[in-house]
């Protein structure tokens, strides 16, 4: 059996889950953070050698980790969109960041206030306050930038520890007996990597190169085989400076989260909370073969879209034991296990479904890049990508070429093996192909031919 099961993971039978279990007594509280640019890989509890994550590996101890998680989208404000309404972008509206949120729509955040919660958002980046129009989701919304983004001066942002604080304080002041819905977003290790307390903690130790790799400095955001201009620190192009000072944003956001949970113990909401940390995404950093270096958003590789979840369940509960040995599962799964957790079912328009509810259907893992305009699709070159048991296929829109991966004997993505898999990958391109020619908020010009048809029949998919 391949690391991500031997099943297929048809999408169309990722439907809302079935009735919920039995609420307990009181109401769990629910905490939800998104750690943006966040890598699966870079954590302690993943086996990353780097001391990156303490706090975040004491909560994977006291819960349940998902190792093969995958973002349906490698784009902020689309991942986070598709995180709390349970739908792919092209079903929501949101394919690139810099779109509003979609209004009427079921909502995480819209169950949980029929259901007596307080919801509040607490965010780090204008990529996902106001101008996105999410605080319509919410009771209580700050998105307070105190710091410009080093490189990129008009992005207002905060650092996690003050987002987290801002956080703690608002839950001090609920009552006791209401129970709440808490969002944190934050910013790190979103680049340019500059940890706001110690940036330099891991330059130049012992898990550095012993030869450094230089890289060539990008004169703009979006280039390939280059640093892009807004990671740029002093001139610096060794790659493993720049994977030290990302792995030096997680520790500090990892400290930031430390702290914030220990305000939880102090307020004495800790043990009735429903805690997960996730991410919207992860980040390239140097990976061999790969056209982008520290970056994301038009990038679908496994570096990209494999993100972490952890679940710490209220009270000791462990039900979602069972649930994680080597399954896949996506951020549309979110928003109906946190329900189910709470013994209420999934919206029916959620097309995620519980963790709660044992194996998974068959059917592929779709990651889609930014999209939806030209300069994203032409200009730039965006990716989609569909991930089938060990197989990951990539095509890429600027010029239509396609990738496929290995993952048995090649989980770096390193070698393409595309034109020696014909089969396989016609197949996955057909699958590609049939999530795109669904019709949502926005409609995708993407045509089912019959050679689509074809190979899709061929590995089950269709009848």
């Amino acid at each position: 059996m391949s690391r991500c099961g031997a099943g297929l993971l048809l999408c169309a039978s990722l439907a809302g889950c079935g009735p919920g279990t039995a609420p307990p007594t009181r109401p769990a509280n629910v905490v939800l953070v998104t750690v943006d640019t966040l890598r699966a890989d870079h954590l302690g509890f993943a086996g990353y050698p780097r001391d990156t994550s303490p706090h975040l590996d004491a909560l994977a101890r006291e819960g349940t980790t998902f190792p093969w998680a995958y973002s349906v989208s490698a784009t902020t404000g689309a991942s986070h969109a598709s995180l709390f309404t349970s739908l792919y972008p092209h079903e929501h509206g949101v394919v690139a960041n810099r779109q509003r949120f979609p209004r009427g729509l079921a909502t995480l955040m819209r169950a949980l206030r029929r259901r007596g919660y307080r919801t509040a958002g607490f965010v780090s980046s204008v990529v996902v306050g106001r101008k996105m129009g999410l605080q319509d989701e919410f009771d209580h919304f700050d998105d307070q930038g105190t710091t410009a983004e080093l490189n990129r001066p008009q992005r207002p942002e905060r650092p996690a520890a003050a987002t987290l604080e801002a956080a703690a304080t608002h839950l001090a002041g609920l009552p006791a007996d209401t129970p709440f819905f808490l969002w944190a977003h934050l910013i790190d290790p979103h680049g340019p990597y500059a940890a706001p307390e110690e940036p330099d903690r891991f330059v130049g130790d012992a898990h550095a190169s012993a030869t450094p790799v230089l890289l060539p400095i990008g004169a703009a955001d979006w280039v390939l085989g280059r640093i892009p201009a807004y990671q740029v620190l002093g001139g610096r192009r060794e790659a493993d400076f720049y994977v030290a000072r990302y792995d030096a944003e997680i520790r500090y956001a990892d400290e930031a989260l430390g702290r914030f949970f220990a305000r939880l113990r102090q307020l004495g909401r800790y043990d009735g909370t429903l805690i997960l940390v996730t991410a919207d995404h992860g980040e390239t950093l140097a990976e061999p073969g790969h056209k982008r270096y520290f970056a994301h958003g038009t990038i679908t590789y496994d570096e990209v879209v494999r993100i972490p979840l952890v679940v710490r369940e209220p009270r000791g509960e462990r039900r979602l034991r069972a649930a994680a040995a080597g399954q896949p599962v996506t951020s549309l799964d979110v928003a109906p296990t946190i329900l189910d957790l709470l013994g209420h079912p999934a919206e029916p328009a959620f097309r995620g479904r519980s963790l709660l509810r044992g194996a998974r259907p068959a059917g592929p893992v779709f990651s889609l890049g930014a999209y939806g305009t030209e300069l994203l699709e032409k200009t730039i070159g965006t990716q989609f990508s569909v991930l089938d048991g060990p197989w990951r296929y990539v095509v890429n829109t600027q010029d239509g070429s396609e990738e496929l991966y290995d993952h048995r004997d090649d989980a770096a993505e390193s070698r393409n093996v595309a034109a020696e898999q014909p089969a396989r990958r016609d197949a996955l391109r057909a699958a590609l192909a049939a999530l795109r020619s669904e019709r949502g908020r926005e409609a995708l010009s993407v045509e089912m031919t019959p050679e689509h048809s074809q190979a899709l029949r061929a590995l089950g998919y269709v009848q």
